[in-house]
């Protein structure tokens, strides 16, 4: 058995000694498990070890699931460090609500203000350039559920614009060719990187 030498002063703080007792805790569980776990995998039947019985299985549970959308908008804007990176689950969570494609929000958000680095200053969580940068939102969550909504026709207020249009119809109807010629080709075009992430 190792035998540990602690230095006496070292035992009158409150921290060491809770840090001590701690360990010892610790090592006993290792003894009194690891033990146990050993005998665990010597009977184990047809050779199958404990490891993979019990860890493998109950980890890899078919049950989890995770969403490669999610990680192609995360790697889309984390090219440049930029900070809708970190609503891409709200992204997807808002597009699969209202039944839009995915990728576009997430592509309106970086060409209008480079995935929130340059935000409207006007207007808080304001990235996509949504009335004209005069709408305050409480959190990106809400401007990308918000504007998800409007472009998929379900805001009684806005479906004239956006029901029933393809996304080319969608992005001319949110910032007109006369105001952008090629606003629609630039968005669609930032789709395709998003979705070859």
């Amino acid at each position: 058995m190792t035998k540990i030498i602690l230095n006496k002063k070292m035992l009158h703080s409150s921290f060491a000694k809770n840090s001590y007792k701690l360990l010892i805790l610790f090592y006993s569980f290792y003894m009194v498990f690891s033990s146990q776990a050993f005998a665990l995998q010597a009977d184990a039947p047809t050779g199958v070890s404990l490891f993979e019985d019990i860890i493998l299985k109950n980890s890899f549970n078919d049950d989890v699931f995770i969403d490669d959308r999610i990680q192609k908008i995360e790697s889309f804007y984390n090219r440049y460090d930029l900070p809708l990176a970190d609503n891409a689950t709200d992204f997807i969570e808002s597009a699969d609500r209202y039944g839009i494609d995915w990728r576009l929000v997430a592509a309106i958000g970086f060409i209008e203000s480079t995935g929130g680095k340059y935000a409207c200053s006007t207007a808080k969580y304001s990235a996509f350039g949504w009335g004209s940068c005069k709408i305050d939102f409480d959190s990106y969550t809400e401007s990308i559920d918000v504007i998800s909504r409007n472009l998929a026709g379900e805001n009684p207020n806005t479906a004239q614009y956006y029901a029933e249009k393809d996304i080319r119809g969608i992005l001319e109807s949110y910032n007109p060719p006369h105001i952008v010629p090629d606003y629609a080709d630039k968005v669609i075009k930032q789709m395709e990187i998003i979705d070859n992430q």
